[in-house]
């Protein structure tokens, strides 16, 4: 049996361009986020329609998340 993959309001699927992830931190992600201006690694992200703004799922895939982490620049090298 195949599952259909999850749309929303508008008919978007996660592939599609108009469906973002959006990163959510912990309280102290956000601290750092805030305070210091550091990335944190976020505990999960969540892919989101930007017209209906209704979730079609998460994930706390490692890969995924790396993706939305800045890894710093070795130490003379330029940026």
């Amino acid at each position: 049996m195949e599952r259909r993959e999850r749309t929303c309001r508008c008919g978007y699927t996660r592939s599609h361009e108009m469906v973002v992830e959006e990163p959510e931190y912990t309280l102290w992600g956000w601290i750092l986020l805030s305070m210091f201006g550091v990335t944190p690694k976020p505990d999960h992200i969540v892919y989101r329609c930007q017209i209906c703004r209704q979730s079609l799922g998460s994930t706390r895939n490692p890969a995924v998340l790396a993706r939305r982490t800045v890894q710093p620049a070795p130490p003379g090298t330029k940026s």
